[in-house]
């Protein structure tokens, strides 16, 4: 019985778990694995669906396993494939490797599949070995994915669904709530600060800081991150107060995000009647679903599905087609920070007071807008990637974070004109980046990082009516809706002190405190 079972051709089914299964290890801290339940059921009646198809073409369940494992193969390696071997290329002519390699991969295919081909590759008899290695595989992914998962257990007493909630530090009294002006908080991802721009990235961001100052921002010009992570920046600044290191056992997917929706700050503003608007980021640990507003471009999807395709050829296909683009995709990432921009202008006409978190992941990587906001398609497969995870040279790095931070200067500068011209009141604006670029940082290493350009970032604020007496130049995101709270609510809390945190994904997940040392230039040629 054990031995028929193992010269049927069930090879394909068992590539095709042991891709789901390696996927998810791979991304074990930032995805939910009941995400991967979907495409691994869709993926293995694909499977299914070709080794019937071929079967009733070729009347050779040995074969049809064959041809159908060769598509799998090649459909789902595309992507890595391709990461391999573009970087590699020279940068002329490079929107043509995409197209290049799948007709490599096209010819393979044709050529291996050649029906006396796979006889002299051995016929029925690759059955056996194919499903013994294709066992290996899955048995080994499936023991470092247990692994990873008992490693991240919760500890007794902490229950599935109870979200973590941060205490905030000092007294908070009921807010005065006879002003209510419009709170706009802008996230410019990765957006750093212009003395260091214009030192390690030769752009000028000089007019636009200078436009900002006319319409009576203030800007902050010796500012820092509080963390070198968006994970840990955003739910700092919402609950304005430091954040200690994640849990170990604790899944990142589950821990971060639950940070921004328990937030203190959108809990304090609903004493005064607010209602809180957030834009859909395409990135887990940015999205507030959570929000009365969520304001999404196109269709809502499992994230870890888009990973999947991700490393695919359907991008390519999906180019040629008048369809909405995939969510991870360039096309998607291009029409969601666009999106974002034209919503911006137009909420002031909603009624009522309302908090707007606006993260826009730009001018962070992708690189997808030109100075002029002409689209540009990266030469890799879809990926937000930054820091030494980034796949490309610091040569397309900084070339493309140059133009990219011009276009989103425009963008800016046009929602905050109309903003303030459509506003019945004169609303609350702060403009920042969570962290500045990653073109010299090392996930796995502070002392091989840029720490001054990972960590002087754009700080603004239109603080009207007299609310800008507490800023000064040093001013970081920690304190800036303490400052708030207190110039428009009557709340008065005590400023923390502006420290500075280099923390990592990378496993053993670094904390930390690089304050004495943020505006060090080491590593920054």
């Amino acid at each position: 019985m054990i031995k028929r079972i193992a010269s049927q051709p069930i090879y394909p089914f068992l590539f095709v778990l042991f891709v789901i299964l390696a996927l998810l290890v791979t991304n074990i801290d930032e995805i939910d694995p009941a995400l991967a339940a979907r495409p691994a059921a869709v993926s293995l009646l694909c499977a299914a669906g070709l080794l019937l198809l071929f079967r009733a073409v070729f009347k050779d369940r040995h074969y049809a396993g064959y041809l159908a494992f060769l598509i799998l193969f090649m459909f789902f390696t595309y992507g890595h494939l391709y990461n391999g071997v573009a970087a590699k290329l020279p940068k002329e002519n490079a929107e043509v490797y995409p197209y290049a390699l799948l007709g490599v991969q096209g010819a393979l295919l044709a050529g291996l599949g050649f029906r006396p081909v796979w006889r002299r590759l051995g016929g029925p008899r690759l059955a056996p070995i194919l499903n013994l290695a294709a066992a290996f595989l899955v048995v080994v992914q499936s023991g470092i994915g247990l692994a990873a998962l008992i490693e991240r257990t919760p500890p007794l007493g902490w229950k599935s669904g109870v979200k973590p909630v941060v205490a905030v530090t000092g007294p908070v009294t009921e807010l005065d709530c006879s002003r209510s002006p419009d709170i706009y908080w802008i996230i410019l991802d990765g957006y750093g600060r212009a003395d260091m721009l214009k030192e390690i990235y030769d752009v000028d961001t000089s007019g636009f800081l200078e436009s900002l100052k006319e319409m009576g921002f203030y800007v902050a010009e010796a500012s820092h991150a509080n963390y070198i992570q968006t994970v840990y920046a955003v739910p700092s600044a919402l609950n304005f107060q430091y954040l200690p290191p994640k849990p170990a056992n604790v899944n990142g997917y589950a821990h971060f995000p639950e940070l921004i929706a328990q937030n203190r700050l959108t809990e304090l503003l609903r004493q005064c009647g607010y209602q809180t608007v957030s834009f859909e980021t395409g990135f887990i640990f940015t999205n507030y679903p959570d929000a009365d507003v969520y304001l999404q471009y196109g269709a809502d999807h499992n994230e870890f599905e888009e990973l999947l395709l991700s490393n695919t050829p359907l991008e390519l296909v999906q180019e040629s087609l008048p369809a909405e683009p995939r969510p991870r995709s360039y096309e998607a990432h291009r029409a969601r920070v666009n999106f974002a921009f034209d919503q911006l202008a137009g909420l002031p006409a909603m009624d009522g007071p309302q908090f707007v978190y606006a993260h826009i992941v730009s001018p962070h990587p992708p690189f997808v807008f030109d100075s002029h906001g002409s689209p540009i398609r990266p030469r890799r497969g879809y990926s937000i990637s930054d820091g030494s995870d980034y796949l490309g040279t610091w040569a397309e790095y900084k070339a493309g974070y140059a133009g990219q931070v011009q276009y989103v200067n425009r963008r800016v500068e046009e929602a905050v004109r109309a903003i303030l011209a459509r506003s019945a009141e004169p609303p609350v604006i702060i403009i920042q980046g969570d962290h500045g670029p990653g073109g010299h940082l090392e996930w796995d290493s502070p002392e091989r990082t840029c720490l001054r350009e990972r960590t002087s970032i754009l700080l603004a604020y239109y603080l009207p009516e007299g609310g800008s007496r507490l800023l000064y130049p040093e001013i970081s995101p920690v304190n800036s809706f303490r400052v708030v709270l207190d110039a428009y609510f009557g709340v008065d809390m005590a400023l923390l002190p502006d420290e500075t945190y280099f923390t990592s994904h990378k496993p053993g997940g670094a904390f930390i405190n690089i304050t004495e040392q943020r505006d060090s230039n080491e590593n920054c040629d």
